[in-house]
């Protein structure tokens, strides 16, 4: 795939005001996708109403989404190389289009559930194919500029996303979000088509590895499903989590006893015989999964247990979002002069600080308690996955180094679907534990309280205070994950960057960023 994108086809070159308007186009659907990742967040509790369900089951619109879009990343190369560049990115916007349709007017949950399994999909599809766009219609100079806009697109909306889609949902209402996707989404799907039609390469037939997808999507299906099961029934006490469970592990190994031995294979396992890609494909997993989980908690549980309205969760973001931006851009200058294996520990060293401040939160949860430690992790944020991928990718090039990110997009992507139910479930266990401990001393509790007004505030006090005991633990456990990876990358050899084109590395780089 990449090197059919990097050779310049025999077709005149764009213009200059074609360039600048394809560039507007790829780069505002790319954001527009990613941005429905982080604005979606603190609208779960509102949807949950809206649709008459239990938030629990809101969060599995958000984990489905996400694992939606990791099937998307190994899929995208046949799309590209069956049907082009035209049709597949008018496809999979309209898709998407279609899709914030459905879930802006529906107020049935099986249906939104399904649209935003398709929207995660169809978005996800749109992300490699618009940077293969780029690399390959566009002439050398013109391709660092566009390969810098869309790498501006790529580190903006995920960050920034729960800010904004707090004010969505509190000023306009969530159901805005879906509707703004709409209009965007088909004049970017109309704009692409228009300009690239007549300029595609020969369309060819490769070969897709049907066996190794069937088996990856029971596989995530299964894992995943459980994993959102945990948070409405009791776990192994449950024959369906246990036959989820069972499915989707035997699924994962015959998906990769048949990848191993595949002639074409979905995703290229062997890759995990090279040291540095199995500790940065781990690493990003694991980082993924807390981070995705933990802001996941951040934003839906202050909702929920503390009386945070959507906006005010948004703007406990933000710190977080500037300041990882600034951080991006200094990682991106200087990442070729800075050992990747040194910049990962001190990101996640700094990280784990993060979250230990978090963990010593008191019961009040000031909005100033909480937003100190955002602008810590916000500085390390930056750097943290620009280096694990850095990592992972040491020593690959060329078409490798497509399927490597392929490969890390996934894991990324699954990283951050399962990592919302864990820790909602594990949230919610120590909550309730914490809660019958607390019933239990409830005289000393009601002894604090004045007695006109005891019986019924002392169940208000005893879930908030639950909570926030739980979510403590939380990032208690968060912090020590941290460390366990930042540990693992001393194991790491030194980073070899092998592929010649800088802007080509830094944007496939991007393409693994959340």
């Amino acid at each position: 795939m990449t090197s059919s994108l990097r050779i310049a086809s025999q077709i005149p070159a764009l213009s200059a005001s074609m360039v600048i308007l394809l560039n507007l186009a790829i780069g505002l659907g790319h954001l527009l996708v990613l941005f429905n990742t982080g604005a979606y967040l603190p609208m779960i509790p509102r949807v949950a109403g809206s649709l008459g369900v239990n938030p629990a089951y809101a969060d599995w619109t958000q984990a489905n989404f996400f694992l939606a879009m990791a099937l998307a990343f190994p899929t995208a190369t046949w799309f590209l190389n069956r049907w082009g560049e035209m049709r597949s990115l008018l496809g999979a916007f309209l898709a998407f289009a279609l899709a914030s349709a459905v879930c802006a007017q529906t107020s049935n949950y099986d249906w939104f559930l399904a649209a935003r399994i398709v929207q995660g999909y169809a978005g996800g599809l749109t992300i490699p194919i618009s940077l293969g766009v780029i690399l390959r219609h566009y002439t050398p100079q013109r391709r660092n500029i566009g390969l810098t806009l869309w790498g501006v697109a790529a580190i903006t909306p995920f960050t920034l996303g729960p800010t904004i889609g707090g004010w969505i949902t509190d000023a306009l209402g969530w159901r805005w979000l879906f509707y703004l996707n709409m209009p965007i989404a088909v004049a970017v799907a109309l704009i692409s088509a228009i300009l690239l039609v007549g300029r595609e390469a020969d369309h060819r037939h490769p070969p897709l590895d049907w066996p190794g997808l069937i088996f990856l999507l029971i596989a995530l299906a299964a894992l995943e499903s459980a994993l959102n099961s945990g948070e409405i029934i009791s776990w192994w006490r449950s024959n369906t989590i246990i036959f989820l469970t069972t499915i989707g592990a035997a699924a994962l190994v015959f998906f990769a006893l048949w990848e191993w031995h595949s002639a074409h294979p979905l995703l290229e396992l062997r890759f995990l015989r090279r040291r540095n890609f199995l500790i940065g494909a781990i690493g990003l997993f694991i980082t993924a999964l807390f981070f995705q989980g933990t802001m996941a908690l951040y934003i839906v549980g202050f909702q929920l247990t503390m009386g945070y309205s959507a906006w005010m969760v948004g703007l406990l973001l933000l710190p977080m979002a500037i300041f990882s931006k600034l951080s991006a851009t200094l990682t991106q200058r200087f990442l070729n002069h800075i050992d990747a294996r040194i910049l990962g520990m001190i990101s996640l060293l700094g990280f784990s600080a993060g979250s230990f401040w978090v963990s010593s939160y008191n019961r009040t949860a000031s909005f100033d308690e909480l937003l100190w430690p955002q602008i810590l992790v916000g500085m390390f944020l930056g750097g943290l996955f620009p280096a694990l991928i850095a990592i992972a990718l040491s020593g690959l090039r060329g078409a490798a180094e497509m399927r490597g990110t392929a490969f890390l997009n996934l894991l990324r992507v699954s990283g951050q679907a399962m990592g919302i139910p864990i820790i909602a479930t594990l949230f919610d266990r120590r909550m309730i534990l914490h809660a019958h401990f607390l019933a239990e001393n409830g005289g000393t509790i009601t002894s604090m309280l004045n007695t006109s007004v005891k019986n019924a505030r002392t169940s208000d006090y005893i879930t908030h205070h639950a909570a926030m005991l739980a979510f403590n633990e939380i990032f208690y456990i968060a912090a020590w994950g941290f460390l366990i990876v930042a540990g693992l990358l001393l194991l790491a050899k030194r980073v070899v960057f092998a592929e010649p084109d800088v802007r080509v590395r830094q944007a496939l780089e991007e393409l693994v960023e959340p």
